[in-house]
């Protein structure tokens, strides 16, 4: 039979009849165990600057998600800046400048049936021009519980110390509004 030294079972068993029994070890023989127990905080990852800029980009676009189910258009055009730009390049191209013509857009969806609009921010990046460039997925849910899928590009820019939409850019590949569908597909 083998023998066991009484070194491994220091060094594993009295930690745990210590701890077992509720008392407070001691110092060297906690020392002893910092030092030879593993770190894994070093296993834990950092966020990033990217983790940091999609998560401010995520939460500006949750606000506008919230404020379209709460049908608040004002609150919508709120967070674009005055002189924001909306292009839809699908179903159809169109170009949209400043806060009411987004809000009439806005607008044109609520009235079509369009009932949420989920945002899934995929990408965010840094220019050097301060300006933070976002990406990502969405869907509009409409009549019926249909949701109608497409991706979005925008450009963030900073203003009164709020992140902003400048540019919003989408494609989807199917028509919401009466206008879009009725331009849907025409030149077919």
């Amino acid at each position: 039979m083998p023998v066991l030294t009484k070194r491994p079972l220091r060094k594993f068993l009295i930690p745990a009849v210590a701890l077992g029994a509720g008392m407070v070890l001691p110092a060297a023989v906690q020392h002893s165990q910092a030092r030879e127990a593993p770190s894994y905080q070093q296993d834990v990852a950092q966020p990033t600057q990217q983790d940091h800029l999609r998560t401010e980009a995520t939460n500006l676009n949750a606000q506008r998600t919230d404020l379209f189910r709460k049908k608040d258009l004002n609150g919508v055009a709120a967070l674009y800046t005055a002189d924001a730009t909306y292009v839809e390049l699908l179903p159809r191209l169109q170009v949209m400048m400043g806060r009411s013509q987004i809000q009439q857009h806005m607008s044109e969806l609520i009235t079509s049936k369009a009932t949420d609009l989920v945002v899934t921010v995929t990408s965010a990046e840094m220019k050097g021009s301060g300006e933070m460039m976002v990406g990502g997925d969405y869907f509009l849910v409409v009549t019926g519980g249909k949701k109608i899928s497409g991706h979005f590009f925008q450009v963030l820019r900073k203003e009164g110390g709020a992140w902003k939409i400048a540019m919003h850019a989408f494609a989807r590949p199917e028509p919401v509004t009466p206008v879009e569908a009725n331009e849907y597909n025409v030149r077919g």
